[in-house]
């Protein structure tokens, strides 16, 4: 990984746009910048009650203990899952052994995307599983963030978690059907459809 411009953020970039997160709802964090940041912009978050979502991507073995319990919904697929939780992550029943151990760390909702298999999701209140959605697949490359700016835009929306998690699960389909990165991601006029 080269990571440019994304490892120059730091704390201080942090602090300067800490102003921006009371008109906000969620904030998506990744691991493309440094770990200190990330840090600093989930407890910034935290402050304003604003839902902190994680993709922990590029995965790292280890996050800090202070981490876990400032994140809202930890959206890991099941390689990044595998390195978090030690063991591999397959499918339905390793995802739950998963998203129970990344709980009991802290975090408040696991969101395991399984690819072609589905998602599994649980909260200290639930659990379930959301089959993948059927598409031609042509690009996986921004699955993973399609799907959490599907997740992110229905919490917004207020819509509840089993539904954020489809609109999540379908975004990330959508996402796979075009090739590239920014060129692949659905508008809400074609997520509508595909859904409806």
């Amino acid at each position: 990984m080269i990571p440019g411009a994304n490892g120059k953020v730091n704390q201080e970039d942090v602090k300067k746009l800490s102003y921006l997160l009371p008109i906000a709802t969620s904030i998506l964090l990744h691991l493309e910048i440094p770990i200190e940041a990330v840090v600093v912009a989930a407890q910034a978050a935290k402050n304003v009650n604003i839902i902190v979502i994680l993709d922990p991507a590029p995965v790292q073995s280890q996050l800090p203990d202070e981490l876990y319990p400032l994140i809202d919904i930890i959206t890991p697929n099941e390689v990044e899952a595998s390195q978090l939780v030690g063991f591999p992550v397959n499918g339905e029943e390793t995802a739950a052994k998963a998203a129970n151990i990344l709980l009991q760390r802290g975090v408040k909702c696991a969101v395991i995307k399984l690819g072609a298999k589905g998602v599994y999701c649980t909260t200290m209140e639930e659990a379930f599983f959301t089959p993948a959605l059927p598409v031609h697949t042509i690009d996986t490359v921004a699955a993973g963030d399609a799907f959490n700016g599907g997740l992110a835009a229905a919490l917004f929306h207020k819509l509840p978690l089993r539904e954020a998690v489809v609109w999540g699960a379908a975004t990330g389909a959508l996402a796979t059907t075009k090739s590239g990165a920014q060129s692949s991601l659905p508008d809400r006029i074609t997520l509508d459809k595909f859904l409806g």
